[in-house]
């Protein structure tokens, strides 16, 4: 044993001595988990009695286990699961997602029969899967690398990811994976840790593999305190013999069934707002949410490298993560959390919103719509005290001067949402079916500013990170967002070829002026509100990870464009336009 000790790389020795087997890498991660407190000595009591109150012996008569259906009842008498069969697909979903989580960094083949869950698999996955809880079982040092958000919400992907990617398309889409690795790496709070950031996505293999690395190094057998501990590369040949032996796949070639997802995100939709009766949850009517749903899962699936809008790949999924909804998935941490932990919400997680007090039936801002606005307006707004101000209904539109005024004259410090309801009448390079209902929206948090100058949010609120700055929105079809750029004007009255005037928010001098802004989208009503155009032109747009816009800002580019997009355009026929704010009384 001395010599092993002084042995400089015993990985090797480890490996035929049966100590890198996926049993006994199983089993280190859950004495990392009791050791390092990934799950506290109060949590782990409450997980285990709610799993104790569910769960029945096994196949052999060995041992006790949660099946699927138990699974899903937990979610809806302890959680706020909706009944009923849509939900109950999105509770399978869940389910079968905890099921691949609980077997990393080992890799489940194709879809998961249901099976069960031991006690020890439900903690794994929920240490996976929640957030800042793998930091305590995955050394990150000098000698490894930090792990970031983008692993967990990849984990998270992975879980979904039931489908293949086209085999033509995968390289593509192995390429941008790449390029996003890279770029995630250095997603970190805190300057200090950029020493320790690695990209996971090397010449020897993608996230997967390096996942399987990580934890390698960060289960490796204790040795003496005086050894240094075997640095993670270390393990790469090794890794790459259980890649081949566990025959894990690579990302690239992993895919959402957008079908899958929908199921999803119809309840995550559902739970961003506060249930008022969770007792008696059966009265949600998940077919409601069905085109709000809609709306979102194409924004996750432009992906157009594969040819195809039925599948989600990991760039596209990160993408709109990023810019589209980056607060979707946050009901899914609260409803595991409240039913396995009786907590309402993990740490730097916010509880759901609450409805509306007052929702008019002839609103365009409807109960699922107000979801689709906390999927990326969350900590920017709220939903409890929404007040519509104003509403036109076409032909009887204000004057663009008119609709400026009302939307400046929210009272301060109130924020003010617009809302453009109508019917698309034609559409380059967009899916966009003639006579198509569309929604369109304006997001200003200090309205009296943003037209002349978009504010710079943390300049604003500092104390608030989540807070956003002006931007422009799409609800319907697709749902988008357009982020407002600090310093350029956010909206304005101009003319048009015709004399007449109308309102352009993307910062152009007139009407049919704003060619070439590379990067940005511009949003057009003209002929007195009745008629709207949106225009996007890809380009490079100088973002930082959390959206915001680098020195080296496009001049003259108001909203910076969706790069998943490319070049497209789409006219519409005003119906309504709506203003909303907060009610503070």
């Amino acid at each position: 044993m001395e010599d092993e000790d002084r042995t400089t790389n015993p990985v090797a020795d480890w490996f035929a001595r049966g100590m890198l087997t996926k049993e006994h890498v199983l089993s280190h991660i859950n004495h990392a988990i009791e050791i390092n407190n990934a799950i506290d000595p109060d949590e782990g009591t409450t997980i285990e009695a709610t799993f104790s109150s569910a769960s029945s012996s096994g196949p052999s008569g060995e041992g006790h286990a949660l099946t699927e259906t138990a699974f899903i009842s937990l979610l809806q008498t302890k959680g706020t699961l909706p009944r009923g069969l849509g939900a109950t697909e999105a509770g399978r979903v869940i389910y079968e997602s905890i099921v691949y989580l609980s077997a990393l960094p080992y890799i489940p083949h194709g879809p998961q029969p249901s099976g069960t869950l031991s006690l020890a698999q439900l903690n794994r996955a929920l240490v996976w899967m929640l957030p800042d809880r793998t930091k305590r079982i995955i050394e990150e040092s000098n000698l490894s690398r930090i792990r970031t958000r983008w692993d967990r919400l990849r984990l998270l992907f992975q879980s979904l990811a039931i489908g293949t990617v086209p085999l033509a398309a995968q390289d593509r889409v192995r390429d941008r994976a790449r390029s996003l690795a890279a770029r995630h790496a250095f997603d970190v709070s805190w300057d200090g840790y950029l020493d320790i950031c690695v990209a996971n996505h090397d010449d020897d293999g993608d996230e997967i593999y390096h996942d399987l690395l990580d934890v390698l190094y960060s289960t490796q057998e204790e040795r003496p305190k005086w050894i240094t501990p075997v640095a993670r590369d270390a393990f790469r040949d090794i890794a790459k013999k259980i890649r081949a032996e566990e025959q894990l796949p690579e990302l690239c070639t992993l895919a959402i069934p957008v079908q899958r997802f929908k199921d999803l995100v119809k309840v995550l939709l559902v739970l961003h707002m506060e249930i008022e009766n969770t007792n008696d949850n059966e009265n949600v009517d998940l077919s409601q949410y069905n085109d709000a749903a809609d709306s979102l899962c194409a924004a996750f699936a432009q992906d157009r490298d594969i040819g195809t809008t039925d599948l989600i790949t990991w760039p596209s999924f990160a993408q709109a993560l990023e810019t589209v909804a980056p607060y979707i998935v946050e009901p899914l941490y609260r409803l595991l959390t409240v039913t396995f932990m009786d907590e309402e919400a993990p740490l730097n997680i916010s509880g759901p919103s609450d409805p509306p007090r007052n929702l008019p039936r002839d609103a365009i801002l409807t109960l699922p719509r107000v979801s689709q606005l906390i999927s990326f307006l969350d900590g920017n707004i709220e939903t409890g005290y929404l007040r519509r101000t104003d509403r036109y209904v076409s032909p009887n539109f204000p004057t663009p001067a008119g609709l400026v005024r009302a939307m400046e004259s929210v009272p301060e410090p109130e924020e003010a949402i617009v809302l453009f309801s109508g019917r698309v009448t034609a559409a380059t390079g967009v899916a966009g079916k003639q006579e198509k209902p569309c929604v369109f929206g304006l997001f200003s948090p200090v309205p009296k500013k943003d037209g002349r100058c978009i504010q710079d949010p943390s300049e604003t609120q500092p104390g608030n990170p989540r807070l956003r700055p002006c931007q422009l929105f799409q609800l319907s079809p697709v749902q988008d967002v357009f982020r407002g750029v600090a310093g350029e004007p956010g909206w304005g009255v101009v003319a048009d070829a015709e004399g007449g005037e109308g309102v352009v928010f993307g910062g152009v001098s007139a009407i049919g002026s704003a060619g070439g802004r590379k990067g940005g989208v511009s949003l057009v009503l003209r002929d007195g509100l009745r008629r709207g155009r949106i225009q996007q032109w890809e380009g490079a747009v100088n973002a930082k990870l959390s959206g915001g816009v680098d020195g080296k800002k496009n001049k003259g580019m108001s909203y910076q464009a969706n790069p998943s997009r490319g070049d497209w355009t789409l006219e519409f026929v005003v119906d309504e336009i709506e203003i909303w704010t907060e009610d503070s009384a």
